[in-house]
Protein backbone atom coordinates (compact mmCIF):
# COMPACT_ATOMS: atom_id res chain seq x y z
CA UNK A 1 0.00 0.00 0.00
CA UNK A 2 1.29 3.55 -0.98
CA UNK A 3 1.95 5.71 1.75
CA UNK A 4 2.70 3.33 4.45
CA UNK A 5 4.54 4.49 7.71
CA UNK A 6 6.81 2.27 9.58
CA UNK A 7 6.29 3.61 13.47
CA UNK A 8 8.48 1.89 16.06
CA UNK A 9 5.91 0.93 19.28
CA UNK A 10 7.30 0.16 23.06
CA UNK A 11 5.15 0.31 26.47
CA UNK A 12 6.89 -1.20 29.00
CA UNK A 13 6.91 -5.19 29.01
CA UNK A 14 5.38 -4.73 25.25
CA UNK A 15 7.74 -4.42 22.09
CA UNK A 16 9.65 -2.52 20.79
CA UNK A 17 8.00 -3.64 17.45
CA UNK A 18 8.15 -2.01 14.21
CA UNK A 19 4.79 -1.56 12.73
CA UNK A 20 3.69 -0.54 9.52
CA UNK A 21 0.36 1.53 9.40
CA UNK A 22 -1.14 2.72 6.33
CA UNK A 23 -3.19 6.07 5.43
CA UNK A 24 -6.67 6.40 7.15
CA UNK A 25 -5.37 3.66 9.48
CA UNK A 26 -5.46 4.87 13.29
CA UNK A 27 -1.43 4.96 14.94
CA UNK A 28 -0.79 3.89 17.71
CA UNK A 29 -0.26 7.16 20.22
CA UNK A 30 -0.42 8.05 23.78
CA UNK A 31 -3.36 6.67 24.45
CA UNK A 32 -2.06 3.15 22.63
CA UNK A 33 0.13 3.12 25.45
CA UNK A 34 -2.48 3.98 27.91
CA UNK A 35 -4.49 0.84 27.40
CA UNK A 36 -1.10 -1.27 26.91
CA UNK A 37 -0.38 0.03 30.53
CA UNK A 38 -3.86 -1.21 31.96
CA UNK A 39 -3.62 -4.81 30.13
CA UNK A 40 0.42 -5.52 31.68
CA UNK A 41 -1.87 -5.99 34.95
CA UNK A 42 -4.51 -8.08 33.92
CA UNK A 43 -4.22 -11.68 33.94
CA UNK A 44 -5.82 -14.10 31.13
CA UNK A 45 -3.79 -17.40 30.24
CA UNK A 46 -5.68 -19.52 27.70
CA UNK A 47 -8.73 -17.38 27.39
CA UNK A 48 -10.51 -15.65 24.84
CA UNK A 49 -10.51 -11.20 24.23
CA UNK A 50 -12.40 -9.30 22.01
CA UNK A 51 -10.59 -6.01 20.25
CA UNK A 52 -12.58 -3.38 19.06
CA UNK A 53 -11.30 -1.33 16.78
CA UNK A 54 -7.96 -2.93 16.18
CA UNK A 55 -6.50 -0.52 14.02
CA UNK A 56 -2.75 -1.40 13.51
CA UNK A 57 -2.61 -4.37 16.07
CA UNK A 58 -0.72 -3.22 18.41
CA UNK A 59 -3.20 -4.18 21.32
CA UNK A 60 -4.02 -7.25 20.12
CA UNK A 61 -0.25 -8.04 20.45
CA UNK A 62 -0.17 -7.03 23.75
CA UNK A 63 -3.26 -9.00 24.72
CA UNK A 64 -1.07 -11.97 23.29
CA UNK A 65 1.77 -11.27 25.30
CA UNK A 66 -0.63 -11.76 28.21
CA UNK A 67 -1.61 -14.91 27.13
CA UNK A 68 -4.95 -13.89 25.65
CA UNK A 69 -6.42 -15.98 22.43
CA UNK A 70 -7.66 -12.54 20.62
CA UNK A 71 -10.20 -11.84 18.33
CA UNK A 72 -9.38 -8.45 16.70
CA UNK A 73 -12.12 -6.50 14.63
CA UNK A 74 -12.27 -3.39 12.66
CA UNK A 75 -14.85 -1.92 10.32
CA UNK A 76 -11.67 -0.71 8.11
CA UNK A 77 -10.66 -3.01 5.63
CA UNK A 78 -6.88 -1.13 5.60
CA UNK A 79 -6.72 -1.14 9.14
CA UNK A 80 -7.63 -5.15 8.85
CA UNK A 81 -4.95 -5.06 6.34
CA UNK A 82 -2.66 -3.74 8.52
CA UNK A 83 -3.12 -5.73 11.56
CA UNK A 84 -2.34 -9.11 9.75
CA UNK A 85 0.58 -7.89 8.22
CA UNK A 86 2.07 -6.66 11.35
CA UNK A 87 0.46 -9.90 13.03
CA UNK A 88 1.97 -12.08 10.54
CA UNK A 89 5.59 -10.43 10.21
CA UNK A 90 5.73 -10.01 14.28
CA UNK A 91 4.75 -13.78 15.33
CA UNK A 92 1.71 -13.65 16.77
CA UNK A 93 -0.52 -15.09 14.07
CA UNK A 94 -1.00 -18.48 16.24
CA UNK A 95 -3.10 -16.40 19.08
CA UNK A 96 -4.49 -13.63 17.23
CA UNK A 97 -7.28 -13.41 14.99
CA UNK A 98 -8.28 -10.14 12.68
CA UNK A 99 -11.24 -9.77 11.13
CA UNK A 100 -13.39 -7.09 8.94
CA UNK A 101 -15.94 -5.86 11.48
CA UNK A 102 -17.60 -4.01 14.58
CA UNK A 103 -20.27 -2.77 16.61
CA UNK A 104 -22.85 -0.99 14.46
CA UNK A 105 -22.36 -3.49 11.90
CA UNK A 106 -25.56 -5.85 10.35
CA UNK A 107 -25.34 -9.50 12.06
CA UNK A 108 -21.77 -8.76 14.06
CA UNK A 109 -22.10 -10.19 17.76
CA UNK A 110 -19.70 -10.60 20.29
CA UNK A 111 -18.22 -14.23 20.35
CA UNK A 112 -20.29 -15.53 23.57
CA UNK A 113 -17.45 -17.34 24.87
CA UNK A 114 -15.34 -14.01 24.97
CA UNK A 115 -14.32 -12.82 28.52
CA UNK A 116 -12.54 -9.45 28.00
CA UNK A 117 -13.20 -6.75 25.60
CA UNK A 118 -10.95 -3.91 24.91
CA UNK A 119 -11.86 -0.43 22.88
CA UNK A 120 -10.09 2.34 22.55
CA UNK A 121 -13.05 4.11 22.14
CA UNK A 122 -13.65 7.02 19.40
CA UNK A 123 -13.81 10.27 21.51
CA UNK A 124 -13.12 13.32 18.92
CA UNK A 125 -16.96 15.05 19.06
CA UNK A 126 -18.41 14.97 16.01
CA UNK A 127 -18.49 17.34 13.71
CA UNK A 128 -21.10 20.23 13.83
CA UNK A 129 -23.32 21.19 11.11
CA UNK A 130 -21.46 22.99 8.30
CA UNK A 131 -17.96 22.13 9.99
CA UNK A 132 -15.06 19.90 7.81
CA UNK A 133 -15.26 16.15 8.18
CA UNK A 134 -12.98 13.15 8.08
CA UNK A 135 -13.32 11.05 5.40
CA UNK A 136 -15.92 8.23 6.22
CA UNK A 137 -12.95 5.51 7.18
CA UNK A 138 -11.04 7.85 9.47
CA UNK A 139 -14.46 9.15 11.00
CA UNK A 140 -15.29 5.33 12.57
CA UNK A 141 -12.17 5.27 13.74
CA UNK A 142 -11.89 8.74 15.47
CA UNK A 143 -14.72 10.18 16.07
CA UNK A 144 -18.00 9.49 18.58
CA UNK A 145 -21.16 9.35 17.93
CA UNK A 146 -23.96 11.78 17.97
CA UNK A 147 -26.00 11.36 21.67
CA UNK A 148 -24.61 8.74 24.09
CA UNK A 149 -22.03 7.93 21.79
CA UNK A 150 -20.58 4.44 21.26
CA UNK A 151 -20.20 3.80 24.44
CA UNK A 152 -23.59 3.51 25.22
CA UNK A 153 -24.04 1.14 21.84
CA UNK A 154 -21.33 -1.41 23.30
CA UNK A 155 -23.76 -1.04 26.97
CA UNK A 156 -26.38 -2.02 24.98
CA UNK A 157 -24.77 -4.57 23.21
CA UNK A 158 -24.19 -6.43 26.06
CA UNK A 159 -26.76 -6.10 28.22
CA UNK A 160 -28.05 -7.94 25.23
CA UNK A 161 -25.48 -10.59 25.28
CA UNK A 162 -26.73 -12.69 28.56
CA UNK A 163 -22.76 -13.13 29.41
CA UNK A 164 -22.88 -11.48 32.78
CA UNK A 165 -18.90 -12.16 33.44
CA UNK A 166 -17.44 -10.01 30.67
CA UNK A 167 -14.88 -7.53 31.63
CA UNK A 168 -14.49 -4.59 29.62
CA UNK A 169 -11.14 -2.08 29.52
CA UNK A 170 -12.11 0.87 27.67
CA UNK A 171 -10.25 4.36 27.36
CA UNK A 172 -12.74 7.05 27.50
CA UNK A 173 -11.97 11.01 27.09
CA UNK A 174 -13.03 12.70 30.63
CA UNK A 175 -12.27 16.10 29.72
CA UNK A 176 -13.59 17.24 27.77
CA UNK A 177 -16.76 15.88 27.58
CA UNK A 178 -17.21 13.41 25.03
CA UNK A 179 -20.80 11.59 23.78
CA UNK A 180 -19.12 8.55 25.81
CA UNK A 181 -19.25 8.43 29.45
CA UNK A 182 -18.94 6.07 32.26
CA UNK A 183 -21.47 7.17 34.21
CA UNK A 184 -23.95 5.32 31.71
CA UNK A 185 -22.41 2.49 33.13
CA UNK A 186 -23.02 3.20 36.69
CA UNK A 187 -27.15 3.67 35.83
CA UNK A 188 -27.17 0.44 34.10
CA UNK A 189 -25.74 -1.36 37.35
CA UNK A 190 -22.49 -1.80 36.26
CA UNK A 191 -19.51 -1.30 38.02
CA UNK A 192 -16.68 1.10 36.19
CA UNK A 193 -12.93 1.71 38.10
CA UNK A 194 -10.42 3.49 36.53
CA UNK A 195 -7.34 2.05 36.06
CA UNK A 196 -5.28 4.92 34.82
CA UNK A 197 -4.97 8.72 33.18
CA UNK A 198 -3.14 10.61 31.09
CA UNK A 199 -3.29 14.01 30.03
CA UNK A 200 -2.91 14.52 26.07
CA UNK A 201 -2.74 18.54 25.39
CA UNK A 202 -5.85 19.71 26.11
CA UNK A 203 -7.45 16.47 26.07
CA UNK A 204 -7.90 13.71 29.54
CA UNK A 205 -7.70 10.31 28.63
CA UNK A 206 -9.01 7.20 31.30
CA UNK A 207 -8.46 3.57 30.97
CA UNK A 208 -11.59 1.67 32.80
CA UNK A 209 -12.70 -1.48 33.80
CA UNK A 210 -16.20 -2.14 33.39
CA UNK A 211 -18.05 -5.14 34.60
CA UNK A 212 -21.77 -6.41 35.49
CA UNK A 213 -21.60 -5.78 39.17
CA UNK A 214 -21.09 -9.17 41.20
CA UNK A 215 -20.10 -11.01 37.87
CA UNK A 216 -23.51 -12.78 37.94
CA UNK A 217 -24.07 -13.41 41.57
CA UNK A 218 -26.92 -11.80 42.49
CA UNK A 219 -28.02 -10.08 46.08
CA UNK A 220 -29.95 -12.16 48.44
CA UNK A 221 -33.11 -10.58 49.32
CA UNK A 222 -35.27 -11.57 52.66
CA UNK A 223 -38.53 -9.71 54.26
CA UNK A 224 -36.64 -8.99 57.45
CA UNK A 225 -33.96 -10.00 59.83
CA UNK A 226 -32.29 -9.02 63.19
CA UNK A 227 -29.49 -7.07 61.05
CA UNK A 228 -28.05 -7.19 58.19
CA UNK A 229 -24.44 -7.56 59.27
CA UNK A 230 -25.16 -10.50 61.56
CA UNK A 231 -26.89 -12.15 58.31
CA UNK A 232 -23.94 -11.15 56.29
CA UNK A 233 -21.79 -13.62 58.14
CA UNK A 234 -23.32 -16.31 56.87
CA UNK A 235 -23.12 -15.63 53.04
CA UNK A 236 -20.61 -18.04 51.10
CA UNK A 237 -17.23 -17.19 51.65
CA UNK A 238 -16.56 -16.20 47.78
CA UNK A 239 -17.96 -14.29 45.26
CA UNK A 240 -19.66 -10.45 45.45
CA UNK A 241 -22.19 -11.63 48.65
CA UNK A 242 -24.80 -9.27 49.56
CA UNK A 243 -28.19 -9.22 51.68
CA UNK A 244 -30.81 -6.47 50.70
CA UNK A 245 -33.80 -6.20 53.52
CA UNK A 246 -37.07 -4.77 53.69
CA UNK A 247 -37.08 -4.63 57.46
CA UNK A 248 -34.67 -5.12 60.34
CA UNK A 249 -34.75 -5.24 63.90
CA UNK A 250 -31.48 -4.53 65.36
CA UNK A 251 -29.83 -2.46 63.45
CA UNK A 252 -26.71 -0.93 64.31
CA UNK A 253 -24.54 2.28 63.66
CA UNK A 254 -20.57 3.39 64.76
CA UNK A 255 -19.97 2.34 67.85
CA UNK A 256 -22.47 0.07 68.41
CA UNK A 257 -25.27 2.78 68.33
CA UNK A 258 -29.25 1.92 67.11
CA UNK A 259 -30.04 2.43 63.31
CA UNK A 260 -33.62 2.78 63.01
CA UNK A 261 -34.96 2.53 59.37
CA UNK A 262 -38.56 2.51 58.37
CA UNK A 263 -39.98 0.73 55.31
CA UNK A 264 -38.82 1.63 51.86
CA UNK A 265 -34.73 2.91 53.62
CA UNK A 266 -32.26 1.16 52.09
CA UNK A 267 -30.97 -1.58 54.49
CA UNK A 268 -27.90 -3.51 53.06
CA UNK A 269 -24.64 -5.27 54.09
CA UNK A 270 -21.88 -7.05 52.05
CA UNK A 271 -19.46 -10.36 53.12
CA UNK A 272 -16.35 -9.14 51.32
CA UNK A 273 -14.38 -12.22 50.83
CA UNK A 274 -10.69 -10.29 50.43
CA UNK A 275 -8.20 -9.90 53.51
CA UNK A 276 -8.07 -6.18 54.80
CA UNK A 277 -4.46 -6.52 53.59
CA UNK A 278 -4.84 -6.31 50.39
CA UNK A 279 -7.27 -2.80 49.94
CA UNK A 280 -6.73 0.38 50.66
CA UNK A 281 -6.41 1.39 54.72
CA UNK A 282 -10.06 0.77 56.45
CA UNK A 283 -9.75 4.39 57.28
CA UNK A 284 -9.84 5.31 53.67
CA UNK A 285 -11.69 2.84 52.87
CA UNK A 286 -14.96 4.17 54.15
CA UNK A 287 -14.57 7.37 53.77
CA UNK A 288 -13.87 6.72 50.01
CA UNK A 289 -17.12 4.98 50.01
CA UNK A 290 -18.92 7.71 51.79
CA UNK A 291 -17.78 10.04 48.95
CA UNK A 292 -18.70 7.96 46.30
CA UNK A 293 -22.24 7.32 47.82
CA UNK A 294 -22.99 10.37 49.57
CA UNK A 295 -22.45 11.63 45.57
CA UNK A 296 -24.77 9.04 44.39
CA UNK A 297 -27.37 10.85 46.64
CA UNK A 298 -26.66 14.36 46.47
CA UNK A 299 -25.46 15.00 50.10
CA UNK A 300 -22.85 16.19 52.35
CA UNK A 301 -19.99 14.01 53.56
CA UNK A 302 -18.90 14.34 57.37
CA UNK A 303 -16.07 12.29 58.23
CA UNK A 304 -15.20 9.53 58.27
CA UNK A 305 -18.49 7.35 57.44
CA UNK A 306 -22.00 9.90 57.70
CA UNK A 307 -24.12 10.99 54.88
CA UNK A 308 -25.31 14.28 55.86
CA UNK A 309 -27.70 16.92 54.52
CA UNK A 310 -26.42 20.78 54.70
CA UNK A 311 -28.20 21.19 57.69
CA UNK A 312 -26.17 18.43 59.29
CA UNK A 313 -29.41 16.09 59.21
CA UNK A 314 -28.48 12.04 58.87
CA UNK A 315 -29.24 10.16 55.90
CA UNK A 316 -27.03 7.69 55.80
CA UNK A 317 -24.16 5.75 57.12
CA UNK A 318 -21.04 3.41 56.82
CA UNK A 319 -20.19 0.83 59.02
CA UNK A 320 -17.35 -1.68 58.37
CA UNK A 321 -16.93 -4.35 60.57
CA UNK A 322 -14.03 -7.27 61.10
CA UNK A 323 -13.65 -10.44 63.49
CA UNK A 324 -10.49 -11.87 63.56
CA UNK A 325 -12.26 -15.78 63.20
CA UNK A 326 -13.63 -14.51 59.56
CA UNK A 327 -12.22 -14.03 56.74
CA UNK A 328 -12.50 -10.89 55.38
CA UNK A 329 -14.97 -8.46 56.55
CA UNK A 330 -18.14 -7.30 56.45
CA UNK A 331 -19.44 -3.44 55.13
CA UNK A 332 -23.01 -2.28 56.33
CA UNK A 333 -24.66 1.13 54.36
CA UNK A 334 -28.31 2.15 55.67
CA UNK A 335 -29.98 5.62 53.86
CA UNK A 336 -33.41 6.83 54.48
CA UNK A 337 -35.57 7.20 51.95
CA UNK A 338 -37.90 9.56 53.63
CA UNK A 339 -37.52 12.96 55.92
CA UNK A 340 -37.75 12.15 59.39
CA UNK A 341 -37.69 13.42 63.10
CA UNK A 342 -34.61 12.19 65.11
CA UNK A 343 -33.49 13.90 68.66
CA UNK A 344 -35.57 17.24 67.28
CA UNK A 345 -33.56 17.13 63.83
CA UNK A 346 -34.38 17.08 61.19
CA UNK A 347 -32.76 13.75 59.02
CA UNK A 348 -33.85 14.14 55.06
CA UNK A 349 -33.80 10.70 53.02
CA UNK A 350 -32.74 10.39 49.42
CA UNK A 351 -36.42 11.48 48.15
CA UNK A 352 -35.73 15.11 49.64
CA UNK A 353 -32.00 14.98 47.52
CA UNK A 354 -32.46 13.40 44.46
CA UNK A 355 -36.08 12.40 43.53
CA UNK A 356 -38.55 9.71 43.72
CA UNK A 357 -36.14 6.75 42.58
CA UNK A 358 -37.33 3.03 44.00
CA UNK A 359 -35.00 1.07 47.00
CA UNK A 360 -34.24 -1.18 44.43
CA UNK A 361 -32.67 1.47 42.02
CA UNK A 362 -30.45 3.01 44.90
CA UNK A 363 -29.30 -0.29 46.03
CA UNK A 364 -28.47 -1.32 42.58
CA UNK A 365 -26.71 2.05 42.32
CA UNK A 366 -24.79 1.60 45.54
CA UNK A 367 -23.76 -1.77 44.96
CA UNK A 368 -22.02 -0.71 41.91
CA UNK A 369 -20.06 2.11 43.66
CA UNK A 370 -19.17 -0.08 46.94
CA UNK A 371 -18.31 -2.71 44.17
CA UNK A 372 -16.06 -0.32 42.35
CA UNK A 373 -13.54 0.35 44.56
CA UNK A 374 -14.11 -3.26 46.46
CA UNK A 375 -15.05 -6.70 44.03
CA UNK A 376 -11.87 -8.66 42.84
CA UNK A 377 -11.22 -10.33 39.48
CA UNK A 378 -8.00 -11.37 37.41
CA UNK A 379 -8.88 -9.24 34.93
CA UNK A 380 -9.77 -5.77 36.79
CA UNK A 381 -6.47 -4.18 38.80
CA UNK A 382 -7.21 -2.66 41.85
CA UNK A 383 -7.80 0.97 42.09
CA UNK A 384 -5.16 3.18 43.13
CA UNK A 385 -5.50 4.28 46.78
CA UNK A 386 -4.13 7.49 45.82
CA UNK A 387 -7.02 8.20 43.44
CA UNK A 388 -9.49 7.08 46.66
CA UNK A 389 -7.81 9.67 48.65
CA UNK A 390 -8.18 12.81 46.20
CA UNK A 391 -11.61 12.12 45.51
CA UNK A 392 -12.52 11.40 49.66
CA UNK A 393 -10.98 15.27 50.17
CA UNK A 394 -12.80 16.60 47.02
CA UNK A 395 -15.73 15.09 48.73
CA UNK A 396 -15.02 16.41 51.85
CA UNK A 397 -14.30 20.12 50.44
CA UNK A 398 -18.17 20.68 49.47
CA UNK A 399 -19.09 21.09 52.79
CA UNK A 400 -16.00 23.45 54.16
CA UNK A 401 -16.50 25.39 51.02
CA UNK A 402 -19.43 26.54 52.26
CA UNK A 403 -18.02 27.78 55.69
CA UNK A 404 -19.04 24.56 57.91
CA UNK A 405 -17.28 25.16 61.26
CA UNK A 406 -15.16 22.61 63.19
CA UNK A 407 -14.22 22.51 66.57
CA UNK A 408 -11.75 20.49 68.50
CA UNK A 409 -11.82 20.00 72.42
CA UNK A 410 -13.46 23.68 72.94
CA UNK A 411 -11.20 25.57 69.93
CA UNK A 412 -12.35 26.52 66.66
CA UNK A 413 -9.96 24.37 64.12
CA UNK A 414 -9.46 24.40 59.83
CA UNK A 415 -9.71 20.91 58.19
CA UNK A 416 -6.44 20.99 55.69
CA UNK A 417 -6.86 17.33 53.94
CA UNK A 418 -7.34 13.89 53.94
CA UNK A 419 -4.06 11.41 54.92
CA UNK A 420 -3.38 8.39 52.75
CA UNK A 421 -4.88 6.06 56.32
CA UNK A 422 -8.11 8.00 55.20
CA UNK A 423 -7.50 10.26 58.88
CA UNK A 424 -8.84 13.81 59.00
CA UNK A 425 -5.93 16.60 58.70
CA UNK A 426 -6.76 19.58 60.87
CA UNK A 427 -4.72 22.45 61.88
CA UNK A 428 -5.48 23.60 65.60
CA UNK A 429 -3.55 26.29 67.57
CA UNK A 430 -0.81 26.56 64.84
CA UNK A 431 -0.85 23.10 65.20
CA UNK A 432 -0.95 20.23 62.77
CA UNK A 433 -2.65 16.89 63.64
CA UNK A 434 -4.15 13.83 61.97
CA UNK A 435 -6.88 12.67 63.91
CA UNK A 436 -7.93 8.45 63.37
CA UNK A 437 -10.90 9.08 65.30
CA UNK A 438 -14.09 11.60 66.39
CA UNK A 439 -13.42 12.13 69.85
CA UNK A 440 -13.59 16.00 70.50
CA UNK A 441 -14.84 16.88 67.05
CA UNK A 442 -17.65 19.52 66.85
CA UNK A 443 -19.58 20.11 63.84
CA UNK A 444 -21.13 23.17 62.98
CA UNK A 445 -23.80 22.81 60.10
CA UNK A 446 -26.43 26.26 60.19
CA UNK A 447 -27.32 26.48 64.11
CA UNK A 448 -27.16 22.81 64.63
CA UNK A 449 -24.02 21.66 66.85
CA UNK A 450 -22.88 17.99 66.97
CA UNK A 451 -20.53 17.07 69.09
CA UNK A 452 -18.14 13.55 68.74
Amino acid sequence: MRGVKTIRFCSGRFGPWDVDVAPSVYPPREDTELICKTLSKIEGRGRKAIEIGCGSGVVSMALSEMGWKVHGYDINPYAVACSRANIEKLGYSSSVKINEGGLGEEGWRIPDDAELVVWNLPYLSPPKRGEPSLELIEEASMIDIHGKGWSFELLKHLENHGNDKIVVVALFRTDPDSPSKPSDWYSSGWSCRIIDSRRMGDEKLGVFCLWKTGLGVSAIRVDSCESTMDYSVDLPAEGWQRIVADTQVSGRGRRGSKWESKEGDLIASWRINREISELPPIGLLQISLGALVSGLIDCDLKWPNDLVSAGGGKIGGILIEAKSTDGGFRLGIGINSASRMVKGLLCPGWRDTIGEFSRDYVFSCVDSRVSTIIEKDDRIPDIDPMLLQIESWNSLSKSLSRGQRIGYKGKECRVVGITPDGFLQIVSGGERKALSTTNGLEWEFGNNLTTE
